[in-house]
């Protein structure tokens, strides 16, 4: 048996989507690897930089989707846990209410 919280699982959502929106707002410029290029710097180190930037980004956008998805799939997860909750709550509600006590 699983213990799920919606509650927690939406601080949760909401922890990784700010995660996410902070990652955002320190990505790395790309155009600050383009100053270093020739005659500043050597060729070699110029074409490195410039491959390292652009992996880098790549990679910073891949984990900055990956938040986000995980943040939606968990929002979406909380949903359905609570109208399942809701669900097996009005059905113990009508059973409480509608039927009736027989002694033994």
């Amino acid at each position: 048996m699983t213990d799920v919280r919606p509650k927690s699982l939406d601080g949760s959502a909401n922890t990784l989507l700010e995660l996410a929106g902070l990652l955002q707002a320190g990505r790395p410029e790309l155009t600050l690897s383009g100053r270093v290029t020739s005659p500043t710097a050597h060729e070699e180190v110029a074409s490195r930089t410039k491959d390292f930037a652009g992996f880098a980004h790549d990679q910073y956008e891949d984990v900055v989707a990956l938040l986000t998805a995980l943040s939606t799939k968990l929002d979406v997860a909380s949903g359905n846990y609570t109208k399942v909750d809701a669900g097996a709550q009005q059905k113990l509600d009508s059973f409480l209410t509608n039927s009736t006590y027989r002694p033994a």
